[in-house]
């Protein structure tokens, strides 16, 4: 890290994930409780040798040397501190105006080492980070971390006093019926229930103690309700659905463990609430082999399957709170108890397992059902991008522990949103920046926005987030809500407007659609498109194939496929944004340029403006 990038981390002030010590007279006992709290969280920058004064924090120089030297004696005394996270690296002395600092990274500890705690007992030691600071644990916190260290499964632990009775008999059968139709030669067809169960992992024999009995898998994959909640009394799976218009109607449909219409447990849960879920999203599901398996079905559908089975794999059961999956238009949120295993960048980026069930991940796999281990986010991230969707949003919260993946199947800047914003800010519009409507469109589509976001969504530095934030909240546009690195900003009163008696939020444009690539599947939900026959739209798909299968083509290529798509009728702008599988405002720049060349012609060529205008390709190019 250089000089520069100090100064912004210095000029932004002490955060959730940086915290700055004058340390003049060697490491401050209180750097102890800093370094467990971001070990336990999400990893953070100590700096020594700043200090605070009216709240602008100055580089002051310090002994780096002596501070080195008391920083490694120190840590590597399990009398001092439980466990050392640090290599060399992440310890680097700067010189920041002429002054010496040493800034110190501090990395998420692997479950393996946490609780990362001060002195020699985790219930009084260990620290967590939150927006106000550092806060010691409490027991149960520090219990859970504890739980998480082993390697043993802990959903292939045996219950005691439970057995098959306690199961659904129609989950089960229902279960072995599908594997049957996907697996028909599997000696396992042949098994009793107990033999099944045990080759799935939801009955187990642990021959060392010479008992056999119902895993924790087996309970939560078939149990009856009454049965898993006798064993995890805070056990609850909530699917909430919101496509109504209806005024006053909260849910749409909404499905929980604890309605008494159905078993309650997690087999069943996961298909009632899969087809809810993927209802209306343009492809249906194929189905072959008396209704139970699917022929094919598109990346998106597959996504949120991923989605749906993550928060089950991953989910801490013990935990106090449930499992919620919602569903808006153009949107998708899953939250399971438990946090992450590993940080959100690894989980991302693929190829490392660490599912807090794996047995329940065995089970669903055996039905063909979930990625291959370790690239379950990836492949919802993968999927995403390629729709040219926003960006998925991973949000880990520490009290109560909870994972929530939100999925927005709309672009960064939908037409519909920036008409919106077009609408009410008028000439004000206008004189916005590129990101500042950005920052705006995601506070209408996320119901709130923040900095932690934007940098997901962008390549921008925390403080010139701030900044920009900042311009929008004096300008009337956002209002803050919360403090420190966890506020978040909501639209401002000037996008409400007086309805009836009541104050009321202006009602926004339903999400864009996006035909995802390489499903021909799809038909075109234009009331122009409505007159065209099946065989014309494969025509018009065929010629589109390159674009609809890759998110990037060469600008020529596209102009030539925009020309052979016009050759033989009109198409608007939308009909040929939705064709070749991009947005509205990306197109339009190549057909403006076609038509400036006389390459196509307009339909009402005296009112280019005209609200049905389309285009046309010329028979040969002008010069």
């Amino acid at each position: 890290m250089n000089e520069e990038q100090i100064w912004k981390l210095i000029d932004e002030g002490e955060n959730v994930e940086l915290e700055c010590k004058l340390a003049e007279g060697g490491i401050p006992r209180d750097l102890w409780f800093t370094y467990s709290a971001f070990a336990n969280t999400n990893g953070g920058i100590i700096l020594l040798g700043i200090k605070e004064d009216n709240g602008l924090f100055i580089p002051q120089d310090v002994n780096v040397s002596r501070l080195q030297k008391d920083l490694w004696d120190n840590i590597n005394n399990p009398q001092k501190v439980s466990s050392n996270i640090l290599l060399d690296h992440h310890v680097e002395a700067i010189k920041v105006d002429d002054k010496n600092i040493l800034k110190i990274l501090v990395p998420r500890a692997s479950r393996e080492n946490k609780p990362v705690y001060y002195g020699q007992n985790p219930h009084t030691g260990t620290y967590r980070r939150n927006y106000e600071g550092n806060y010691r644990c409490s027991e149960s916190e520090v219990n859970r971390m504890l739980g998480e260290r082993t390697s043993e499964s802990q959903d292939n632990q045996i219950l005691r006093n439970y057995s098959v009775k306690d199961l659904n008999n129609v989950s089960l059968r229902n279960y072995r019926k599908r594997f049957s139709v996907l697996k028909p030669d599997s000696h396992w067809n042949d098994l009793d229930d107990i033999e099944f169960l045990i080759r799935i992992s939801g009955w187990r024999k642990d021959r060392e103690a010479n008992i056999e009995g119902l895993t924790v898998a087996g309970l939560l994959m078939f149990g009856e309700e009454e049965a898993i909640t006798s064993h995890f009394p805070h056990y609850f799976l909530d699917y909430r659905e919101r496509m109504s218009d209806v005024p006053g109607q909260r849910w749409s449909n909404r499905i929980t463990s604890q309605d008494g219409n159905w078993s309650g447990n997690l087999y069943d849960f996961y298909f009632k609430v899969i087809g809810n879920l993927t209802s209306e999203i343009s492809v249906p599901f194929l189905i072959e082999g008396e209704g139970f398996m699917r022929q094919s079905d598109t990346r998106v559908h597959k996504a949120l399957r991923e989605a749906v089975l993550n928060a089950l794999i991953h989910a801490n059961f013990s935990a106090d709170v449930g499992i919620v999956i919602e569903r808006e238009r153009g949107f998708f949120r899953f939250s399971n108890p438990g946090i992450l295993r590993m940080s959100a960048e690894k989980a991302i980026e693929g190829g490392n397992s660490d599912p807090r069930n794996p047995s329940i991940f065995k089970m669903f796999f055996q039905l063909g059902l979930g990625e291959r281990s370790g690239y379950g986010l990836e492949s919802i991230h993968k999927t995403w991008k390629l729709q040219h969707w926003r960006k998925p949003a991973l949000e880990e919260e520490f009290r109560p522990e909870r994972t929530t993946l939100t999925l927005l199947s709309t672009s960064l800047l939908p037409d519909a949103v920036v008409d919106f914003l077009e609408l009410k800010l008028k000439d004000r519009f206008n004189l916005l920046s590129s990101a500042e409507i950005l920052i705006l469109v995601t506070a209408i589509q996320e119901k709130s926005v923040s900095n932690v976001r934007m940098q997901q969504l962008t390549n921008k530095h925390s403080q010139d987030i701030i900044k920009l934030i900042s311009n929008l909240v004096e300008e009337g546009l956002l209002v803050p809500q919360g403090y420190g690195r966890g506020t978040k900003y909501i639209l401002s009163e000037m996008f409400e407007e007086n309805e009836g008696n009541g104050l009321n939020i202006v009602e926004l444009p339903k999400a864009d659609k996006r035909i995802p690539p390489n499903e021909n599947e799809h038909i075109l939900h234009n009331q122009n498109e409505d007159n065209k026959n099946d065989e014309k739209i494969e025509s018009l798909y065929e010629i589109a194939k390159l674009p609809r299968e890759r998110s990037r083509i060469k600008p020529a290529e596209m102009k030539k496929i925009i020309i052979d798509l016009c050759a033989e009728d009109y198409l608007s702008l939308g009909e040929i944004a939705r064709i070749v599988s991009r947005e509205k405002s990306g197109v339009s720049k190549y057909v403006r340029e076609l038509v400036s060349k006389e390459l196509l012609i307009l339909q009402y060529p005296n009112n280019p403006s005209h609200k049905n205008q389309a285009y046309k390709s010329t028979s040969l190019p002008k010069d």
